[in-house]
């Protein structure tokens, strides 16, 4: 099974800045949208990690 070297980096970064990540996403009542801007990061790095693949690899 090949994982692309992105992805093993934003997991272990992930992995690394958890705490700091939460904390900023659960912190204060001003930003509504900080859960969502994070799905969308991850969203948007998933497909741009995976839209050179042939759609027959998986």
């Amino acid at each position: 099974m090949y994982l692309n070297p992105t992805f093993l980096l934003f997991i272990s970064l992930t992995f690394v800045f958890a705490p700091t990540i939460q904390e900023w996403v659960l912190s204060g009542n001003d930003a509504w949208y900080r859960p969502y801007f994070v799905w969308l990061a991850f969203i948007a790095f998933v497909y741009w990690t995976q839209r050179g693949k042939a759609r027959d690899e998986f």
